[in-house]
């Protein structure tokens, strides 16, 4: 996805949230050399993840931390393994239980922290689960989902971010009645709350799937880079990539690969528009041929 005017501030917030949860003293330095950065990489011809993955690795190396979201990300997990249990009831009660499944995944997604527009802390997504659940999917590619998984020898399921992983479960569980070899994807290295090896520990999803693999690098959805090596061509070899959250589709929307099939909430208007989705809605948007955002 290329980038937009409105994915500076957004940016911008980031940076002083994270800098706010382990040093507030350095907020003044992250952010003007954030702000110095966006000036010099900012244009309508770059990939916005590619951007995002720039700033926040120099505010890490000025914050000297390698995981500022690491009690966030452990709390978000806490409250995901809360809400399962409700989440699981409505997917067993449910008539179209892959449907489900996909929705409360994305749910999940509406942990964002920082950016303005996302759900702050765990405590929200908490409280509001029920209200979530009860929007249903805003756009649902779930039919056209199922045709291919019927078809399919291998998916690839991107994670996003912690929290959500424990949600991820269910619609793992429900991938894997369809007669298919399921590999899913975590992070290699911590970058804002997205799920590693190391914060997936206990919650069981290798029992789920049939292999976890660690996405390369420290990047903002998938390292573009990575696409020329061993994981590029795992991604090329699936019959289905299914991807969790907007960083993961600001970042393939740059390539060629498809069929992908994204799970996210639009939470950002230059996300909702890229993809062609209305803002703030559950959705589940299959593109069978390879696409990219503008």
């Amino acid at each position: 996805m290329r980038m937009s005017p409105e994915c500076v501030p957004c940016l911008i917030r980031r940076v002083l949230f994270e800098t706010e949860e382990v040093a507030p003293s350095m907020s003044v330095a992250a952010v003007k050399n954030a702000a110095a950065m966006l000036g010099e990489l900012f244009g309508d011809d770059v990939c916005s993840a590619t951007v995002a993955t720039q700033v926040h690795r120099e505010t890490y190396r000025i914050l000297g931390t390698r995981d500022p979201y690491k009690t966030l990300k452990r709390k978000s997990n806490e409250v995901g393994l809360e809400l399962y249990p409700i989440a699981e009831r409505f997917v067993e009660s449910s008539k179209n239980r892959l449907r489900d499944a996909f929705l409360c995944a994305v749910v999940g997604n509406v942990l964002d922290f920082g950016i303005g527009t996302g759900y702050d802390h765990p405590s929200k997504l908490k409280k509001e689960f029920g209200n979530l659940l009860s929007e249903g999917l805003g756009h649902d590619d779930t039919q056209k989902i199922k045709k291919l998984l019927k078809k399919a020898g291998k998916v690839v399921y991107l994670a996003d971010n912690c929290g959500e992983i424990v949600l991820d479960r269910l619609a793992l569980n429900e991938l894997k009645k369809f007669d298919i070899e399921l590999i899913l994807a975590v992070k290699e290295e911590a970058i804002l709350t997205d799920a590693t090896l190391a914060d997936i520990k206990g919650l069981g999803l290798e029992d789920i799937v049939d292999e976890i693999v660690e996405s390369p690098g420290f990047a903002v959805g998938v390292d573009l880079d990575s696409l020329g090596g061993p994981f590029g061509r795992l991604l090329d070899d699936a019959d289905l990539i299914i991807a969790k959250g907007m960083a993961n589709f600001e970042s393939l929307s740059e390539t060629d690969l498809a069929p992908i099939a994204y799970l996210l909430r639009t939470k950002c208007r230059p996300v909702a528009d890229s993809i062609g989705l209305k803002l703030d809605i559950n959705a589940v948007k299959l593109f069978e041929r390879g696409y990219k955002a503008r």
